[in-house]
């Protein structure tokens, strides 16, 4: 497998730029075509139209000017897009769309090899998007921190690996990335002394099998406590390698369960410092 095929989803002009650099630093790096969508709803606009009695022009009026508006902002996207695009000479497609982001996304992304999010500094919308497209779409989800590092090449990566199914299809679908990097570490985290023999052995089984692929690798366990859960472990690990993506299998405890107790996919959608390969 390789990446030939990434869409990118930008929301609006201000979070655009960020995106669109450490999207086109990974086509570029991986000689892979870029398609950029935006998506805009007019739902907003129709409920504000039904609330309460409107006359006919009234409600005309307000789907004119919301729909104008919605475009207005798409064109400055699709501007700065092709601006970037022409600059680095990757080959590249604009889609405007209207729906609802979440179906229009997940639709979208089953065609393409990664689906590349940013995430803001919000309420989280950013990364309960991601999470849907994650689930709908059936493809890896590269979500973005606030500020990504600029001129992203998934040069450093490390690799959570807890032996799960859905870590086993991340590694599958990172594969790419991990033969093009300079250097991968899959850690294994456990939690009880007694898990750390088991838990080296799969990480260097699971580093035997990327070497195969032509990676370099290493690997390596380490331990929760002390106040560290296993998503603190990964980020400091990451953070100590100067790995500049982190490749995690996502809800491998399943989605509710995280949502009510909380859990290692959740936190790192939500707060992760570096970006984040999932795939579920």
């Amino acid at each position: 497998m390789s990446l030939k095929d990434l869409l990118a989803y930008l929301p609006n002009p201000k979070a655009a730029p960020a995106i669109l650099d450490a999207a086109i630093s990974l086509a570029r790096r991986h000689g892979a075509h870029l398609t950029a969508l935006h998506v805009y709803s007019m739902e907003w606009p129709l409920m504000a139209a039904m609330d309460g009695y409107v006359s006919s022009a009234t409600w005309r009026m307000i789907l004119d000017e919301a729909e104008r508006s919605a475009k207005e902002q798409a064109d400055q996207i699709r501007a700065k897009f092709e601006e970037a695009a022409r600059r680095e000479g990757i080959q590249a497609e604009w889609r405007l769309v209207e729906g609802t982001p979440d179906a229009v996304l997940a639709q979208h992304a089953r065609y393409a090899d990664m689906v590349i999010l940013g995430r803001s500094d919000g309420a989280g919308l950013d990364a309960d998007l991601a999470e849907a497209v994650l689930f709908a779409a059936g493809r890896p989800v590269l979500l973005l921190p606030p500020t990504p590092p600029r001129d992203f090449g998934a040069r450093r990566i490390l690799v959570g690996w807890n032996d799960r199914r859905e870590a086993a299809r991340a590694v599958g679908d990172a594969l790419p990335l991990i033969r093009a990097a300079e250097a991968v570490q899959v850690l294994s985290v456990f939690g009880e002394e007694a898990e750390q023999t088991a838990c080296r052995v799969q990480a260097e089984d699971v580093a035997r099998h990327l070497a195969r692929h032509g990676a370099t690798v290493s690997a390596a366990t380490s331990m929760t406590g002390d106040g560290l859960r296993v998503e603190d472990v990964l980020l400091n690990t990451a953070s100590d390698l100067g790995a500049d993506l982190l490749v995690i299998g996502g809800y491998g405890h399943g989605r509710v369960r995280e949502m009510v107790l909380g859990g290692v996919t959740r936190s790192l959608l939500h707060g992760a410092t570096i970006p984040v390969l999932l795939s579920h």
